[in-house]
């Protein structure tokens, strides 16, 4: 009598296969990204760990989708602060990212009604691919490790704005401020702040004011670690995302206006603005992420475009900038040099 063939599950019982699986620790993840390492090591010293965003670079927030993608972000840091989105929106993103169900129509408005519409349109890809990476990273967690993410851009209801002052009084930096102190450091959180180089470089010591981060600095005395982008031909032959310290490096003294991709100053030494660079590669290699021309064809956004810009004084040439298609070659091809 032919004996009847072992199923997959008792094959591994009798070989001693779901034991010995069972019995083996668990594997602590193992990072292949500089860019991640950096990041989680700085927030063993520090609250806040800012990183300079280059608008619109699609290699910037490729490095950004592999660092939110890492498994051990959601265990160091809590939230995520970013300039692309609009404070007014706040509960829709925190539905969102929390994993409910939200309608595009309504999550298209956190970045597309910015304090910098219409001159800057955030409906590149980069932008709206950065909150659902966000989203499916928080899908498995329980909610008290969720990363939340807080909208820096000040509350402005653009349904209501009449007149460009309107929109030039907000205070930008400020907001920022005010969003890190009262929903980050007030309630013993951790931030990764992802916005515009020049609102989270370093400033002077003994400097009063200034920007979002230095602001923060200075009535807190909490001193966050700074990462800006920035290519230069030294690093011509080093690997993409490599992340090399100011301190001890030849960086600290690099005049920070001789960098690609980085808004330095002739004259300032890197070091002086941030705490570590993050190398994208060479400059010709960088790349932009554009929106779809056809987003443009909707008649009413486009309406509300055109009202929006002729309050502010008809500042860009829409149908230039957002109708026309345009190269994804990074518009800058070389390296800046001061005398």
């Amino acid at each position: 009598m032919l004996e009847r063939p072992m199923s997959r599950r008792n094959l591994m019982a009798a070989a001693g296969v779901g034991g010995v699986a069972a019995a083996l620790p668990a594997k602590k993840p193992v990072s292949t990204d500089p860019f991640a390492d950096a990041v989680v090591a700085a927030f063993a010293e520090h609250r806040l760990v800012a990183v300079g965003e280059v608008h619109g670079q699609q290699e910037h927030h490729d490095a950004m989708q592999i660092l939110l993608a890492d498994p051990r972000l959601p265990g160091v840091v809590d939230d995520i602060v970013v300039e692309f989105g609009n404070a007014l929106y706040q509960p829709v993103m925190d539905r969102f990212t929390g994993g409910a169900a939200v309608e595009n129509e309504e999550l298209r408005q956190v970045w597309r009604n910015t304090s910098q519409s219409p001159a800057v349109s955030l409906d590149a890809p980069c932008y709206e691919q950065f909150f659902r990476m966000v989203r499916a990273v928080n899908w498995p967690l329980p909610a008290r490790r969720r990363i939340r993410v807080l909208l820096g851009d000040p509350p402005i209801d653009w349904a209501t704005v009449r007149s460009r002052e309107e929109v030039e009084s907000a205070d930008r930096d400020g907001h920022l401020a005010t969003v890190i102190e009262r929903e980050v450091l007030a309630k013993g959180r951790r931030a990764l702040i992802f916005y515009g180089s020049n609102h989270v470089k370093h400033g002077p010591p003994g400097a009063v004011g200034g920007n979002g981060l230095m602001q923060v600095e200075q009535r807190t005395g909490q001193r966050a670690y700074v990462i800006l982008a920035g290519g230069h031909p030294r690093l011509a032959s080093a690997a993409r995302r490599t992340v090399v310290p100011a301190a001890g490096t030849w960086l600290a003294s690099a005049d920070s206006g001789e960098f690609g991709y980085l808004p330095g100053e002739c004259g300032v030494p890197f070091g002086a603005l941030a705490d570590a660079l993050l190398y994208l590669g060479p400059i010709d290699e960088q790349t932009q992420s554009l929106w779809n021309p056809a987003i443009y064809l909707d008649p009413v956004f486009w309406a509300e475009l055109q009202r929006r810009n002729r309050l502010m004084g008809d500042v860009v040439d829409l149908d230039q900038q957002y109708r026309r298609p345009q190269s994804v070659v990074w518009p800058v091809s070389s390296y800046p040099a001061c005398d």
